[in-house]
């Protein structure tokens, strides 16, 4: 009995050479759909790709502009110097209006924090209140949140 199954088993063809040539004569008779299907494949992979490395590219330009925005508070902070303190609110101002990347978040942050600086206890309020609204659960809504009942205690 095993013999007689043996030999059914060698006389049946071989499944992946039968596989690789059905998928051969496929390919043969469908070559023009199968290229057309490959080429928008490919075309959609590299567009995937290039939109991909584009958002990384926004993305480490605004915080290239938010590090500028930083340097400038702290040139502030540490000399008192006016010019950077209006150079800092600038670019804050420059990051909220883009929106890109997570940075936008944290020059509201920074920029509430100018707000607070210059005497306009209404615009860091309303800067800190939005900090609070968009970052639930991070350390952004903390931080609004200790710096606005500071200033409510004013």
């Amino acid at each position: 009995m095993a013999k007689k199954q043996t030999k059914d088993l060698i006389r049946k063809p071989d499944f992946l050479l039968q596989f690789i040539e059905n998928a051969y004569i496929f390919i043969q008779e469908n070559l023009r759909g199968f290229i057309i299907g490959a080429v928008i494949f490919v075309l959609a992979v590299a567009s995937v790709y290039g939109y991909a490395v584009y958002a990384r590219k926004q993305e480490e330009k605004s915080q290239t502009t938010l590090f500028q925005g930083i340097k400038s508070f702290e040139e502030y902070s540490q000399g008192g110097k006016q010019e950077s303190l209006t150079n800092a609110e600038n670019v804050f101002q420059t990051l909220i209006k883009e929106k890109k990347g997570k940075a936008y978040k944290i020059a509201r942050l920074y920029l509430a924090t100018i707000y607070t600086v210059q005497g306009k206890s209404d615009d860091a309020k309303m800067l800190y209140q939005q900090v609070i609204k968009d970052s639930s659960g991070t350390i952004l809504q903390t931080l609004a949140e200790q710096a606005l009942q500071g200033l409510e205690k004013k």
